[in-house]
C-alpha cells in the first residue's frame, strides 16, 4: 500500500514527481557543472619523527632524517624509531630506516623489547617478514621472558607462529617460565572457555 502511495517502488523515492526523466536529467546537469574536488593532503609539515612514523607520513619522516635526525636515537623510555614503524605496520618507513642503518635488534620500552616483538604482538606479519629478511633475531627474550614465537602464541596470531617456525625457530622453544608456543596456545584456548 505505502509502496504504491507514494510511487517509491518505482521512483526510488516518496517525492510527487521524482523519478521522472526530466528530473534525473536535471539532477546530472546540475552535478557535471561542479569541478571535481582535488583530494586534500593531510598536512604533516607539524609532526615530529615520532608521530609521522606513527601516521606512516614517510615524506615528513625522509625530510626529518635527511635533515639530520638519527634513526638509531631512542626516546626516554628507550623505544626507536624502527620499534614505532614496526607496531604499526608501517612497511615503507621500516624500509627506509632500515636503509638508514637502524638497528633491527634495538631493545627498548617498558618490556626491553625487539621491533620484531612489538610488530608481532600486533600480528603485522608483514612487518615480521621484512624485519626477519633483516636479520632480526626472533629468539629474544623480552622482559617477561618471552620470545616472539611465545608472544605469537598468546596473542592467537597463527600465521606468526608457523611463520617463525617455518624460519627455524623450535616449536619447543620455552620462555623463562617453561611455557612452549603450544601450551601458549593451549593454555589461551582453555582460558576462553572458561
Amino acid at each position: 500500500m505505502y509502496q504504491s502511495a507514494c510511487n517509491a517502488a518505482t521512483t526510488g523515492s516518496c517525492v510527487p514527481g521524482a523519478g521522472n526523466q526530466m528530473d534525473t536529467d536535471r539532477q546530472a546537469a546540475l552535478i557535471a557543472q561542479q569541478p571535481p574536488t582535488a583530494p586534500v593532503e593531510p598536512d604533516y609539515s607539524g609532526f615530529d619523527i615520532v608521530k609521522a612514523t606513527q601516521y606512516g607520513a614517510i615524506a615528513r619522516v625522509r625530510e626529518l632524517v635527511e635533515s639530520g635526525w638519527d634513526v638509531n636515537q631512542p626516546d626516554s623510555e628507550t623505544v626507536t624509531l624502527l620499534h614505532w614503524a614496526a607496531i604499526n605496520n608501517r612497511r615503507d618507513i621500516i624500509r627506509y630506516f632500515l636503509e638508514k642503518g637502524a638497528t633491527v635488534d634495538a631493545v627498548g620500552g617498558e618490556l626491553n623489547a625487539t621491533p620484531l616483538h612489538w610488530a608481532t604482538r600486533q600480528g603485522h606479519l608483514g612487518a615480521v617478514v621484512l624485519l626477519m629478511a633483516a636479520g632480526a633475531d626472533p629468539r629474544i627474550r623480552d622482559a617477561e621472558g618471552c620470545s616472539c614465537i611465545h608472544i605469537a602464541a598468546q596473542f592467537a596470531h597463527t600465521a606468526l607462529v608457523a611463520y617463525f617456525i617455518a624460519k627455524g625457530v623450535d616449536p619447543d622453544l620455552q620462555d623463562r617460565g617453561g611455557m612452549t608456543a603450544l601450551m601458549w596456545a593451549a593454555w589461551k584456548v582453555s582460558e576462553d572457555i572458561d
